[in-house]
């Protein structure tokens, strides 16, 4: 395994709820999960560079994520007021992702080319460019992992991470590969 003493010392001083480094090899990825997203339940399916068909084919994303050896995943678990507070899935997700900005910035500053998936599909601009021009922020675009086929729930569950936690918590995701 890859000594993490340094990235471990910079990712403790984040507000990270869990997280843990495993071999890429070691990932669960389903063909059923892009189903899902073909179904398109979301709404994302065919509107953004990070979701499919954008990201290429499940073969190609595996292809990908396997190219590195390593993989990194962490969540965030954000208390909202019920389970119907969309608002604080909102805010929640939006932290989320400025964490998973700042955990981009400290692994490319050890790794020259990292992979970076998230959650739920790019948030960084109110329109995107797909499919008429190319991303105006790629270093900020996170595809989101289930895109890639990648089965959170039990790689979460095989991790030892908390898939949930806890009524009234909304748990994201990040999964970055180096």
């Amino acid at each position: 395994m890859i000594n993490t003493s340094k990235l471990n010392k910079e990712l403790t001083q984040l507000p990270i709820n869990e997280y843990v480094f495993f071999k890429s090899k070691d990932v669960i990825f389903s063909d059923e999960v892009r189903m899902i997203c073909e179904k398109n339940g979301c709404g994302m399916y065919g509107t953004s560079w990070a979701c499919p068909p954008a990201v290429d084919s499940i073969q190609r994303c595996k292809e990908q994520c396997l190219h590195y050896e390593h993989a990194f995943m962490f969540t965030t678990a954000t208390v909202v007021k019920n389970s119907y507070d969309i608002q604080g899935w909102i805010d929640a997700r939006r932290e989320h992702e400025k964490l998973t900005d700042d955990v981009a910035k400290i692994f490319r500053s050890y790794y020259n080319n990292c992979l970076i998936l998230s959650t739920e599909g790019c948030s960084v601009c109110k329109v995107c460019t797909y499919p008429n021009n190319p991303c105006r922020f790629p270093n900020s675009m996170y595809p989101a992992t289930e895109s890639y086929g990648i089965l959170v729930m039990q790689q979460a569950q095989v991790c030892n991470i908390k898939y949930n936690n806890g009524p009234n918590t909304v748990t994201y995701f990040s999964m970055i590969f180096f």
